[in-house]
C-alpha cells in the first residue's frame, strides 16, 4: 500500500519504507515510545524497520537520525528516533551521524494541516557539516511519518549540501490525512 504523499508524488525521497501504518496496534507502542519514556520499545521498533528495508537495494553510507531540536530533546530526555536509528546503522555496516544537522525549535506539529506541516518545518534544519554529507547516501531515520513534510525539507537541505541519495524508514507511517 502506498502512503496518500507518495501516491500523489509528493515525497521528495530516493526511497521510503516504513514498517507498518499508523494504527491503533502501533498507536499502542508509539505513544508510549514518544511521549512515554518507553525507550525499550526502540528493540522491536527498529528490527521492524530493518525488516521493512529488507527488499530494497540501498546501500547507504550513513544512517542520520532527524535531529530534534535542542528544547525539545532537553523537554523528552532523548531523541527516539536516534534510538532506532543505532541497530539500523549496525544493521548496514555504516556510522551514524548525530552532528551534521541540526535543527531549530518550532511548535510542535500535532494536528496541523499537510500545508501547516510543509510551513512549519520550512528552513528548519541547517547543515553544519557539508563535508560529510557531500558525495553520501543518507538513509534519514523517524518514529512515524504523517506527511511526509519533515523528511521533504531535510532532502532539500542534504541535497543542497551534496548528497547524492536521501532514503528515508519509519517504523509507521499515517495512510490518511484528515
Amino acid at each position: 500500500m502506498m502512503c496518500p504523499t507518495c501516491a500523489a508524488g509528493k515525497c521528495e525521497l530516493d526511497l521510503i519504507r516504513s514498517a507498518c501504518v499508523y494504527d491503533d496496534a502501533s498507536r499502542a507502542a508509539m505513544l508510549p515510545y514518544k511521549h512515554g519514556g518507553h525507550i525499550q520499545y526502540a528493540h522491536f521498533m527498529s528490527r521492524a524497520m530493518i525488516w521493512a528495508l529488507r527488499d530494497t537495494d540501498i546501500s547507504p553510507d550513513i544512517v542520520m537520525p532527524v535531529p530534534l531540536a535542542n528544547k525539545r530533546l532537553w523537554s523528552r530526555g532523548y531523541n527516539q528516533a536516534t534510538l532506532l536509528a543505532r541497530p539500523i546503522a549496525r544493521a548496514f555496516g555504516v556510522p551514524m551521524d548525530l552532528d551534521s544537522v541540526s535543527r531549530k525549535y518550532r511548535e510542535n506539529m500535532g494536528h496541523k494541516t499537510s500545508a501547516q506541516r510543509a510551513q512549519n518545518v520550512h528552513n528548519v534544519f541547517t547543515v553544519r557539516n557539508p563535508d560529510k554529507i557531500r558525495g553520501k547516501k543518507i538513509l534519514l531515520v523517524d518514529d512515524v511519518m504523517t506527511t511526509g513534510a519533515t523528511f521533504n525539507e531535510l532532502y532539500r537541505v542534504l541535497v543542497e549540501a551534496g548528497a547524492t541519495a536521501v532514503y528515508g524508514v519509519t517504523f509507521c507511517r499515517v495512510a490518511h490525512i484528515h
